[in-house]
């Protein structure tokens, strides 16, 4: 929890040049998910916890409690509250995040339908894995995914990746994903360690593993491409930190038809 604190106690700290009234908790929404936008992709099963301000914080979760009448957060400072759970924490750190102004390196606006929609973003994740190649002089390597997703493993394996993937859900772990075995989560830092580039989710943050992550990278050289629903708005941090790529991805995701727009944040 310490790199979240760090993060937090930075956003604090930055808040002071920003009105009162930016940080104070508008929303709460607690919304379970089944989502399978195409057949390549596999079958999303979550709960993601949305906390507003003047924009929306985000967290995917595994474990978080009903909102009962928003446990009396709303009119609160999402600076200030107080909360054992971890999805809390990340989501309101992220809705403080949302009130500062942002210098991505490259932005992206789509509008469309999810299924075109969940394309469009894998090939913007890709991109900036193969940029990572590009950037030491190498065409082809090793790729881990961390948290397996179906178009991405696809569409790396066709520029002649050789991927492996990892992930914490119990019903992937030890099935093949677009021709990859899924491994199970504690193996993440191996095969970080191991491969060119790990691409990973923004879950990272809310699963406590970002800091293994970032750890394995610096002892095998791994460049990291990270992907962010969740902390969409830490993302400018996260390169601060050693990730050479972020990509946010605002609320509304690309799960919803409509328009949605991705910055991407590169390490200097």
């Amino acid at each position: 929890m310490i790199l979240l604190d760090e993060i937090a106690k930075k956003g604090i700290e930055r808040s002071k040049d920003y009105p009162e009234e930016s940080f104070l908790i508008r929303g709460l929404w607690r919304t379970d998910l089944l989502f399978r936008p195409n057949p390549a992709e596999r079958t999303f099963n979550y709960v993601y916890l949305l906390v507003q301000t003047v924009g929306e914080g985000a967290c995917y979760c595994s474990v978080t409690p009903q909102l009962r009448e928003g446990f009396g957060l709303l009119g609160k400072d999402c600076r200030r509250v107080e909360t054992d759970y971890r999805c809390f924490q990340v989501a309101m750190t992220d809705a403080m995040y949302s009130a500062f102004e942002k210098t991505p390196d490259e932005t992206f606006s789509m509008t469309g339908s999810s299924s075109d929609k969940a394309l469009w973003r894998s090939q913007i994740v890709v991109n900036e894995v193969m940029r990572q190649f590009e950037l030491v002089g190498k065409k082809d390597g090793c790729v881990v995914n961390v948290g397996a997703i179906g178009n991405i493993i696809k569409m790396l394996r066709a520029k002649g990746m050789d991927v492996a993937a990892t992930d914490g859900d119990p019903t992937l772990v030890g099935s093949e994903i677009g021709g990859v075995h899924v491994y199970d989560q504690d193996r993440t830092a191996e095969y970080v360690e191991r491969c060119d580039v790990a691409v990973m989710t923004g879950m990272v943050i809310s699963t406590e593993s970002m800091t293994n992550i970032l750890e394995a990278a610096r002892r095998g050289g791994t460049r990291l491409v990270m992907f962010c629903e969740t902390g969409a708005n830490l993302c400018e941090e996260y390169v601060k930190l050693g990730v050479d790529s972020a990509i946010a991805e605002y609320f509304p995701f690309y799960i919803f038809g409509g328009t949605t727009k991705i910055d991407v944040f590169r390490k200097k």
